[in-house]
């Protein structure tokens, strides 16, 4: 079969200083001409696609050509078109080599045939790889100093409450919707201050009222409602939110001093495989700015939201009907650390002895009926102790708001020394600003500090009495509670508490 020259042009997007598809191909041609061959050429390229992957049509159809032993030489204006990655690049090299393909770059002067030429050509394409990451930071770079200069919203659809608007200035921002705003207050209201409400029975609340979402039916689901609690769009960036985020591990774009409650914050970021950002394990990779238009709901309510949301995702893992009750993927088996299970009610098992084979203990011999029974005995005294460490917590909270009163009215005072002027005045604000922030970290301490009671929504009363609640409250302190529970084969058992 009669083999063919290649020429592979590609153009990412249209601009001035970028060399068009047809200049690519004349250069190429001359080039080819330079030295008069028989071999038929074959022209491919690929409009509109970046050079950072492989995932192109015609350049696809060109290495397919290649592995049927039809293309004799590849010729390119410049390295870079055909790929910026050195690891693409050195991969399919190789299958040029394999299929005795030559490479010829218009631009540069390669000779693949000797190693002084290939030495070259790898070192090109370290320099092109770099380009292309330096030219990707300067973009990022760019994009996250206007955002942190102007706190513009970062594209896209305005999230439901808002529309998308411009400032005075023409900076994007986003307006407030007042019809739809009422339905997101609505949703973070009730999921934060109604225990039992699920973000279902939400959406059938919506539905019967007769709001609309978004969507082409005008139903509301539960992803709408997820999206719309996690986001800090919604709040008003205070100092607590800023704590909240911190102890989160999130990159800030703007000080800690800008958060004072005038604007709503926005997280942008690369997010790895999952649009919720409450389910990533950390947000080091994601960066918070504060935008140029102001919060609805209260900073205290959003982080509220936040923590029940986590604490509902977790139960939900474990909310499958089992007869193992509240105890459900706790359960560890010491030996091999795998999910002890229910199998043929009522005998326990180990899922690493039972199904994967890599263990060989056996809980026959075990009763649960009496391991869970003494499971409860163990929640409760653990809950005594709770009772008791409120208790406690209770004089503690009382000495720190007495604190915050005195703080507040030497603030009073240094106000009323202020307003009479005097080359002093200057250090009065100085001090206020100090007494106000030390009342700020004293009010966070308070409120991350919040009773179990209060974050398990139940009725607060000492002693608390684990075999008044409900299955499902049971679930969620032994959740709150309890980081697993490892079985041994005689039936011992080790509790690692989390609080």
């Amino acid at each position: 079969m009669k083999r063919k020259i290649a020429i592979y042009a590609r153009q990412s997007v249209d601009k001035k200083d970028s060399l068009s598809i047809e200049t690519q191909v004349e250069f190429c041609k001359n080039f080819i001409n330079s030295k008069p061959t028989k071999e038929p050429v074959e022209v491919y390229f690929d409009k509109g696609y970046s050079g950072k992957n492989t995932i192109r049509p015609e350049f696809q159809r060109l290495l397919m050509d290649v592995r049927e032993d039809t293309v004799s030489k590849i010729v390119v204006y410049k390295l870079d078109r055909i790929s910026r990655n050195l690891l693409d690049f050195t991969s399919m090299y190789q299958e040029f080599e394999n299929h005795k393909v030559e490479f010829c770059s218009v631009s540069e002067v390669f000779d693949t045939s000797t190693a002084t030429g290939r030495s070259m050509l790898k070192i090109s394409m370290v320099f092109a790889e770099m380009e292309r990451e330096t030219i990707q930071m300067r973009v990022k770079d760019n994009y996250y100093q206007r955002v942190r200069t102007d706190g513009r919203w970062a594209g896209g659809p305005a999230p439901y409450g808002f529309k998308n608007a411009r400032t005075a200035d023409k900076k994007p921002t986003l307006q407030v919707n007042e019809e739809e705003m009422e339905i997101v207050k609505y949703v973070f209201e009730n999921y934060a201050n109604r225990p039992n409400i699920s973000m279902g029975m939400i959406c059938r609340e919506l539905t019967a009222k007769g709001y609309r979402s978004r969507r082409e039916n005008g139903m509301f689901d539960n992803i709408t409602i997820a999206r719309m609690l996690q986001s800090p769009v919604y709040c008003i960036a205070d100092k607590v939110l800023y704590k909240y985020y911190q102890i989160r591990g999130i990159h800030f774009l703007n000080e800690e001093a800008d958060w004072n409650g005038t604007t709503s914050a926005h997280i942008i970021g690369k997010r790895a495989g999952n649009y919720n950002i409450r389910k990533y394990a950390d947000l080091k990779e994601q960066s918070i700015y504060l935008t140029n238009f102001g919060g609805i709901i209260d900073s205290r309510t959003f982080i509220n939201v936040q923590e029940r949301l986590a604490q509902n995702e977790q139960l939900g893992k474990n909310n499958k009907p089992t007869n193992l009750k509240e105890f459900q993927g706790l359960l560890k088996c010491a030996k091999c650390g795998y999910t002890v299970k229910m199998y043929n009610k009522p005998s326990l098992g180990c899922y690493g002895a039972r199904q994967l084979h890599c263990c060989d203990v056996s809980f026959k011999g075990i009763s649960f009926e009496k391991l869970r029974e003494d499971l409860r005995l163990e929640v409760q005294t653990n809950l005594d102790k709770i009772a008791m460490d409120l208790v406690k917590s209770a004089s503690i909270q009382s000495k720190k708001r007495k604190h915050i009163e005195e703080l507040q009215k030497e603030i009073d005072n240094l106000l009323e020394l202020a307003s009479k002027g005097g080359e002093v005045a200057e250090v009065i604000y100085t001090k206020i600003e100090a007494k106000q922030q030390e009342i700020n970290e004293i009010e966070l301490d308070l409120f991350l500090n919040t009773r179990i009671t209060d974050r398990l929504h139940i009725d607060y009363s000492i002693p608390i009495n684990y075999s008044r609640f409900t299955d499902e409250q049971k679930k969620s302190i032994c959740l709150l509670l309890i980081d697993e529970i490892r079985l041994h084969e005689n039936g011992d058992m080790e509790i690692a508490w989390k609080i």
